[in-house]
């Protein structure tokens, strides 16, 4: 994941049950400005398909995401 890529908010939705995870994902989304960055970190796998599922519904772009351990690292480019 690169080191230099800037980011306005974050969210840290470790050990959370569906469907929080992508609730609380949304709703930070839905409070930024337009082209501002989130990075989300999770452990939930099921969080993959759905960041990638609302990221395309809504228009965002998923920037980096990193998937590879335990824990997961996404930074999303609001619409």
């Amino acid at each position: 994941m690169s080191e230099n890529l800037a980011f306005e908010e974050m969210l840290d939705i470790r050990d959370l049950d569906c469907p929080m995870p992508i609730m609380r994902t949304k709703a930070m989304l839905a409070r930024m400005a337009s082209g501002d960055h989130l990075k989300i970190t999770a452990n939930n796998r099921e969080f993959i398909s759905e960041i990638h599922t609302i990221s395309r519904q809504m228009g965002h772009t998923i920037l980096e995401e990193d998937t590879e351990g335990k824990i997961l690292s996404f930074v999303v480019q609001k619409k």
